[in-house]
């Protein structure tokens, strides 16, 4: 189903149709609107790391069997979702964390993985793995410095704390110095692999109904490329290609990019934008903060900034339709203005016209 030509149509709270014809930019708007809220932590299917990245969300699972199945078609439907998203080219903001991307291109975790979920965790146990033993004899200096045995906790659903056994008995195993190296690895593989592991299969069988296993590992020799074609190149926005690769209508379409306002506009952005506030701009304008992979040449439709000549104009905000990537531009008196109104609308997490 997910392979076939998909048309939207926005339905208002009063249940009538919203304006517009899908010729391929609401079909994104939907599609980037269902991620930004089916991927937001706050549903609870997925959590963060300390890099703000998100992964499946362990405490998610029910213990309850009907209620465990449909949060599992849940993870398979959003698997089917980004599937979508790549099999259709749509750039989409869901900063996934590293080691579950590499989940997504059959790529099984493995310790040094661990700093993409818990960079905290990873320092401690590198810690043990290095700690030098100043008494040889002494087969339980590691457990008197560390206090470590082989069982994790774990925070349940209702807050509670869960021990974990790490291998039968654990409980009763000091980890040493013989034995440090399978701890390691026994705790990475239970964080990055068991705990989410029914959520990370059901997310994967739904991504391959759209892209077969055997196309993604084809495509994706890593982890790193598969977050750069899903979410775009996250260096920094280079304005001057962004500039190349604008058109230009209303007031601006018979000057184009030698309209003052227009000129005025590309200075403002280069000059006196920080980094954080252009990706805010251009998520504002294409509901994504990352360009494509190969630059804003590949944006499909093509960024346009419209230009109004109302009245009014200075008592304006700029809008924009993320769904055909169009920036609505008033004619503003004066620079000074048009910069304010420009930091106060992408400031503003402003919803999305149709219009």
């Amino acid at each position: 189903m997910f392979k076939y030509r998909m048309k939207i149509t926005f339905v208002d709270q009063y249940g009538m149709q919203e304006a517009g014809i899908d010729g391929g930019g609401v079909f994104k708007e939907f599609l980037t609107s269902l991620v930004r809220e089916a991927f937001d932590p706050n549903m609870g299917l997925f959590t963060t790391t300390a890099q703000h990245n998100i992964y499946p969300n362990p405490e998610s699972m029910q213990t309850d069997s009907e209620a465990r199945q449909l949060v599992l078609d849940k993870y398979k439907f959003l698997g089917a979702v980004i599937g979508k998203a790549l099999y259709e080219g749509v750039l989409v903001d869901a900063p996934f964390a590293q080691f579950f991307l590499g989940c997504c291109v059959g790529q099984l975790p493995e310790f040094n993985d661990l700093p993409t979920l818990d960079e905290d965790l990873y320092n401690g146990l590198v810690a043990l793995k290095n700690y030098v033993v100043t008494q040889p004899g002494d087969e339980d200096e590691i457990y008197k410095v560390f206090g470590l045995d082989f069982t994790l906790t774990v925070r349940l659903r209702d807050g509670q704390r869960k021990t974990v056994l790490l291998v039968p008995q654990g409980d009763q195993i000091k980890v040493t110095a013989q034995n440090r190296l399978q701890y390691l690895d026994l705790i990475a593989q239970y964080k990055l692999d068991k705990q989410i592991a029914a959520p990370v299969r059901a997310f994967v069988a739904g991504l391959h109904t759209v892209i077969p296993e055997t196309w993604m590992r084809l495509l994706f020799a890593s982890p790193l490329e598969l977050s750069r074609l899903l979410c775009g190149d996250s260096g920094t926005i280079d304005v001057r290609d962004w500039q190349r690769n604008t058109m230009y209508e209303g007031a601006f379409h018979a000057q184009g990019r030698m309209h003052p306002m227009v000129r005025e506009f590309w200075d403002i952005v280069e000059t006196e934008l920080t980094e954080p506030q252009r990706q805010r701009l251009c998520r504002f304008a294409t509901s994504c903060e990352r360009p494509p992979l190969l630059g804003f040449a590949e944006l499909n439709p093509r960024f346009c900034i419209s230009g109004n000549n109302a009245d009014d104009a200075d008592s304006r905000l700029p809008s924009a339709s993320t769904c055909v990537n169009l920036l609505k531009l008033p004619v503003y008196s004066s620079r000074q203005i048009m910069r304010d109104k420009l930091v106060t609308a992408i400031e503003s997490n402003a919803g999305f016209d149709l219009s």
